[in-house]
């Protein structure tokens, strides 16, 4: 996450400065710590057997935080890596960079209820609190990636090849 927004951001644009967005982070961080409830030491994983049982156990707050953390963490980061790969080798367009930061949301939103829904099943509370911290700043990365499409588009695609698709780069 910010690998590529925040860079962006910090040099062709002027919404914020390093220090704000650190300013910020850290404010997201500690409001969610201390809203965060303790972490449930008597809790005992059982993991299930098939994919189907892990998904819902995750969605029902049944799981580990950890299993319901970082699988997801690791898949989404990777498909924003390798898209943003492919737009700085002018193989996607706009709309479609848009179109698999759509098809990422509703699994988004699944991971963050099943987040924050497991996050008393680990051992301390700052893994907890970490855990929620993380799936808020990646919506925070959706809202940062949706401005510089529309509004700052000549700073990350290069409109003078995507001829087919001009139009989004005014």
């Amino acid at each position: 996450m910010f690998i590529n927004t925040f860079p962006i951001i910090f040099t062709y644009t002027s919404l914020f400065s390093l220090f704000e967005a650190v300013i910020f982070l850290a404010a997201i961080f500690f409001l969610v710590y201390f809203y965060t409830p303790e972490a449930n030491q008597n809790w005992i994983d059982k993991p299930g057997k098939s994919l189907y049982k892990f998904l819902l156990s995750a969605w029902l707050g049944n799981s580990a935080l950890w299993r319901a953390f970082w699988p997801f963490f690791l898949l989404v980061n990777v498909i924003l890596y390798y898209i943003d790969y492919r737009v700085m080798n002018v193989t996607y367009t706009i709309a479609s960079w848009k179109t698999v930061h759509g098809m990422l949301f509703l699994p988004i939103v699944w991971w963050t209820i099943s987040v924050w829904r497991c996050s008393e099943n680990t051992r301390h509370k700052i893994w907890s609190s970490a855990a929620r911290t993380i799936t808020l700043y990646l919506f925070l990365e959706y809202i940062l990636r949706f401005i510089i499409s529309t509004q700052y588009p000549n700073t990350f695609f290069d409109c003078r090849l995507l001829i087919m698709e001009y139009g989004d780069c005014f």
